[in-house]
């Protein structure tokens, strides 16, 4: 039984996993390679970073987008908008959460934009990210929008998110109910 136990420790032992490496040939390691330079926060990491988001596979970007947003500072808006258009929707919905995790107010409009994607995965990570920025009123009118919007799961989060904005809790689920409701 010794023999038995002692062999399989030495073969999962030797069993390697995936490395951390920003320039290997996996998309799934160079992902990882990006989400462990955003646990640094030099300069040498972050130019690394801003590399790896035109990387071309959508898992390396979406790393990217998380680890700027590790390292968390308000100018990489600049990086991060241009992602919301990528041509993978998976991108384009961590772009917007990553909008709504930097906290920049100049990215709200790409938000009230993102509600107008063909994915409704998308439309519902902007939806999250506009109720990040709190009650201001260009959020407050997209999410309006919002809710009258055909996908049910997008129309019922953006309800949810109006009425932990407002605290108003009778307001039909409507555009136009919402749309009385606020000033």
């Amino acid at each position: 039984m010794k023999r038995v136990s002692v062999g399989l420790a030495l073969l999962f032992g030797s069993c390697g996993g995936p490395d951390a490496d920003t320039g290997s040939a996996a998309p799934y390691e160079r992902y990882l390679g990006v989400r462990e330079l955003g646990e640094r926060r030099d300069a040498d990491a972050v130019r690394e970073i801003v590399k790896l988001l035109d990387d071309p596979h959508f898992l390396v970007v979406t790393g990217a987008l998380e680890a700027l947003c590790d390292v968390g500072r308000k100018e990489f808006l600049q990086h991060v908008l241009p992602r919301a258009k990528h041509a993978h929707p998976m991108v384009r919905s961590y772009a917007c959460r990553a909008v709504g995790r930097l906290g920049n107010e100049e990215g709200i409009a790409a938000l009230a934009d993102a509600l107008k994607d063909p994915e409704a995965a998308v439309r519902r990570s902007a939806v999250r990210a506009l109720a990040s920025f709190g009650k201001r009123p260009e959020v407050t009118r997209a999410l309006v929008d919002a809710v009258g919007e055909k996908e049910p799961s997008v129309a019922l989060l953006a309800h949810e998110s109006l009425q932990d904005l407002t605290g108003l809790r009778d307001v039909a689920r409507t555009r136009e109910a919402w749309s009385k409701a606020l000033p």
